[in-house]
């Protein structure tokens, strides 16, 4: 009996040492948290390097231009219900009267800000040249939200900040 009860005890112990070794080798974690699929994310084909060209490349039209009919069509429908053009006027007013234009830019990098459903969030973030007159710097950082779904995304913020 005691035998019996030896061997049983050495292969629970036997399999609780083999669980532990093979679960704690860091090649499959089953829980991955936010910050680590933000750090190691790659942005779709819906969102190439043309359509990230392309983007800057409308907000600095219109932007430049006063547009604000222009800015307002960059956002999609989700957006859009959340504020009305006038609104979407009266800041980008702000915006054009304290950074005057924008000169230059180019994508540097973008985080994965999060996921709703079979919905990715991802920040775009643009180094931004600014002209001698602006009243906020030389520089400044463009940040465009989009959400991607599939082969299809559409504007869900557009910020422009100053580089401190």
């Amino acid at each position: 009996m005691q035998a019996s009860q030896s061997i049983i005890i050495i292969l629970l112990v036997s399999n609780l040492i083999a669980t532990v070794w093979f679960g704690l080798d860091g090649k499959s974690s089953p829980v991955i948290s936010q910050a680590e699929k933000s750090a190691s994310h790659e942005l779709p084909s819906a969102v190439s390097s043309e359509i990230r060209d392309d983007l800057y490349a409308k907000f600095a039209k219109a932007f430049n231009a006063g547009d604000y009919d222009a800015l307002y069509d960059m956002f999609g429908p989700a957006a859009k219900a959340q504020f009305t053009k006038e609104s979407a006027e009266k800041e980008f007013k702000k915006l054009i009267k304290f950074f005057k234009a924008v000169e230059g830019g180019a994508f540097t990098h973008s985080e994965l800000a999060g996921t709703q459903g079979n919905t990715n969030i991802y920040n775009l973030f643009y180094a931004v040249t600014l002209p001698n007159n602006s009243e906020l710097g030389d520089h400044a950082t463009l940040k465009i939200t989009i959400a991607v779904q599939g082969a299809d995304y559409q504007i869900y913020g557009i910020r422009l900040n100053t580089v401190s």
